[in-house]
Formats: structure tokens, sequence, C-alpha cells
């Protein structure tokens, strides 16, 4: 989808210091679904909560891994931003915009 791109280049460079628990704490904001892996696995899917049937891949907003870094981050973003997050919602979710 062209033009889901992040605008905001100074908050983009602070994307390395997002973790796990920051896109958790965004899904639950805006009241996504977070449901965690099988046994002993530490990723976690943000689901549509409409979609909450984990075989419908088109609830699937994203899988989030628990060792991130920025262009990994960059792509979670995107995906936040195609569900229909503005990406003020997404810098606030994150707790780097006020």
């Amino acid at each position: 989808m062209a033009g889901l791109g992040i605008k905001n280049q100074q908050l983009k460079a602070r994307l390395n210091n997002v973790g796990q628990k920051d896109w958790i704490k965004l899904a639950e904001c805006h009241e996504l679904l977070v449901v965690k892996g099988g046994k002993g696995s530490h990723y976690i899917n943000i689901r549509d909560p409409k979609k909450p049937d984990s075989n419908d891949v088109t609830g699937l907003i994203s899988t989030i891994t628990p060792n991130l870094f920025k262009q990994a981050n960059e792509q979670i973003f995107k995906k936040f931003l195609r569900y229909g997050l503005s990406e003020e919602q997404v810098w606030r979710g994150l707790g780097l915009m006020k």
C-alpha cells in the first residue's frame, strides 16, 4: 500500500528503543487482541478484535517477537497504519509522543 510510510523522521529514529511490551501497550490501548504464542513461545500476535479466530489470517495485524530491532519495528509500525490507526495514534500508544 503506497503512502503508508512513517512521516515523523525524528521519532522514527527512536524506534530502535521500542520493545515487545511497548507494542502490547499500544494494542491494549486500542482494544486490540493480544494473543500469546503456544506453550514455551515468547512471540505474540496482535489481532483485530472483530476477527478473533486464530485460523483467520485476515484478522492478524502483526506478530511481535521478543527481540526487535529498528527495521522490524518500522514494519510493525506500518502494519498498524494499514490496520487503520493514524501515525499519531501509534506514536502516542508507544509513549513516544505526548
